[in-house]
């Protein structure tokens, strides 16, 4: 198994601080997927947020102010 060289810290609070890239996160994502049966329920859903997350970043679409107003210039569908 490849090793991923992420950083964790331990906040006063008791959370944990993971600070890993997004290409390391989606690597982690996969493996945790990929041995679903073996895994706790938090630990795939940690997994899925890390996808989440990844196709949030990924995503660089926005919504043109008043598109949908009457009047505004529509796309064509053909």
């Amino acid at each position: 198994m490849k090793e991923l060289d992420m950083r964790t810290q331990l906040q006063p609070d008791g959370s944990l601080l993971l600070d890993l890239t997004q290409k390391q996160a989606r690597e982690l994502a996969k493996t945790v997927i990929q041995h679903a049966e073996d895994a706790h329920t938090a630990l795939l859903n940690f997994a899925y947020l890390l996808n989440e997350a990844h196709y949030d970043a990924e995503n660089d679409f926005r919504q043109p102010p008043h598109a949908w107003e009457p009047g505004a210039h529509q796309p064509d569908t053909k």
